[in-house]
């Protein structure tokens, strides 16, 4: 006999979250032991609905779930087949850096200089200006227990009563830019990352040679009229980036 709450095969109606979010956990685990191997087939929705006890609404959105995080495919008029690891959809954290940028008591922000300029043709051309057109620069150096990190160099559009340029004038919004907190006039962002050489007074500042290798992380940010509010750099010794990801099917506990 089923417990009072629960429906069948081990999915709960309330202990565990919703029964599809359960539903997609359990078939994550029949993939995961082998039974469900990459390229094949998953039972029917009316199968799997008639397994464990649910509406085929919920298998419906157990699929959709497994369907958005790249582990199932629905092929129209054939059925769900499980997906194999696929490379493209890999993606990287940057939380090194985060860490460091988070330990506020051992953070130094120093800004070296700031600016109202005229926008030369690369920054015009990712704040979606004008060349000659007014704007804002930033150049800040960034130390971990007085060690220098990072170095940022901000191009923002010339409103003194934007929020962005209230924010970026506050050292605590280097870590809200790589965490997504403190930043809600931020849309979305566009990052591209890329291995650099150090001229010497980008080396000088970040106490390394200029022969060590160094990554730096371009980026343009949108507001909420999909305008371009604020673009840069972040510029660093690449012992500071550590990358890692997992592509395919990971266990929960993993």
């Amino acid at each position: 006999m089923l417990e009072k709450n629960t429906l069948a095969n081990g999915i709960k109606s309330s202990l565990k979250g919703p029964a599809y979010a359960q539903l997609a956990s359990l078939i994550k685990q029949k993939i995961s032991s082998g039974e469900y191997p990459p390229g094949s087939r998953i039972p029917s929705e009316s199968v799997i609905s008639r397994t464990y006890g649910v509406a085929i609404m919920t298998v419906r959105q157990a699929i959709r779930l497994l369907s958005e995080q790249g582990i199932l495919r629905r092929i129209h008029g054939s059925g769900t087949y499980v997906c194999g690891p696929d490379w493209t959809r890999a993606s990287f954290n940057m939380e090194g850096l985060l860490d460091l940028l988070n330990d506020r008591e051992s953070l130094d922000i120093r800004i070296l200089d700031a600016g109202i300029v005229e926008a030369r043709p690369k920054a015009a051309a990712a704040l979606g200006l004008a060349e000659g057109e007014m704007i804002i620069t930033l150049v800040r150096l960034v130390s971990h227990q007085e060690t220098p990190f990072l170095l940022n160099k901000a191009y923002l559009i010339f409103d003194p009563k934007s929020p962005i340029v209230e924010s970026e004038l506050e050292a605590s919004s280097l870590s809200g830019l790589f965490s997504g907190e403190g930043n809600s006039f931020i849309k979305k962002a566009l990052l591209k990352l890329e291995p650099c050489i150090l001229s010497p007074a980008e080396a000088e500042y970040l106490k390394t040679s200029e022969t060590d290798p160094a990554f730096k992380i371009r980026y343009t940010f949108y507001g909420y009229n999909d305008l371009p509010v604020g673009s840069g750099w972040f510029m660093t010794p690449m012992n500071y980036m550590s990358f890692s990801t997992k592509i395919g099917v990971w266990d929960d506990e993993d």
